[in-house]
């Protein structure tokens, strides 16, 4: 497998790839990040300014991890959308761990510490068509999903038809490091040793 953000199919192998490692995804995140997404993730939701009326669109969810940021900070609802199975799945497993009411059954993942969370649901969709009426929310958030859209300008057009007039739009993405080495190792990283792990396991799993 090449390099699944450069190619033109690029939607159906960033899709392999990530239910490939949906399993280590948050490992990932925290690998990549120096253990700073979740940090950056909660940082997310204090510049959006939550407010307990606030129906909020997580775009690319995976795992939950902001979706779940955001429910914490008790908007009135909270919907994560992706379009990878595999990723809603462990999604699921943690949004019923924490109490909340989510579609689905999932096994019940540890409970985390911090305020209950509002309910929160999740939802197989793309972020080039979102399955939702014009201004219909108050806020979209999209975290390290952008780059891994098709056609990232249809996608922002979706985020701004469905944000209500004066929404907010939260774009949570990695920069290429200023350090030369540090961005040789993510690019490293990001392009090939991801990528073509991703791709080993798909080949392991399917026989």
């Amino acid at each position: 497998m090449t390099n699944p953000h450069a190619v033109v199919d690029k939607a159906r192998r960033v899709r392999q790839m990530f239910a490939a490692i949906a399993h280590a995804y948050d490992l990932n995140n925290r690998l990549h990040s120096l253990g700073q997404d979740q940090a950056w993730r909660r940082r997310a939701v204090r510049l959006a300014a939550v407010r307990p009326t606030d129906v909020v669109l997580d775009v690319a969810c995976g795992t939950a991890d902001l979706t779940l940021a955001f429910a914490r900070a008790r908007p009135a609802r909270v919907l994560g959308l992706d379009f990878t199975l595999e990723m809603l799945q462990l999604g699921q497993a943690k949004i019923q761990g924490q109490g909340t009411r989510g579609r689905g059954q999932a096994e019940r993942a540890p409970q985390s510490p911090g305020p209950s969370p509002r309910p929160c649901f999740l939802a197989a969709a793309d972020a080039m068509r979102l399955p939702l009426p014009e201004a219909c929310v108050d806020i979209v958030s999209i975290a390290f999903g952008i780059r891994n859209v098709a056609r990232p300008e249809t996608a922002l057009a979706e985020f701004y038809r469905v944000l209500k007039p004066g929404g907010r739009l939260i774009i949570l993405e990695f920069s290429q490091p200023a350090n030369p080495l540090i961005r040789w190792g993510s690019n490293l990283y990001c392009n090939h040793i991801m990528p073509h792990t991703a791709a080993w396991i798909a080949r392991d799993r399917a026989g």
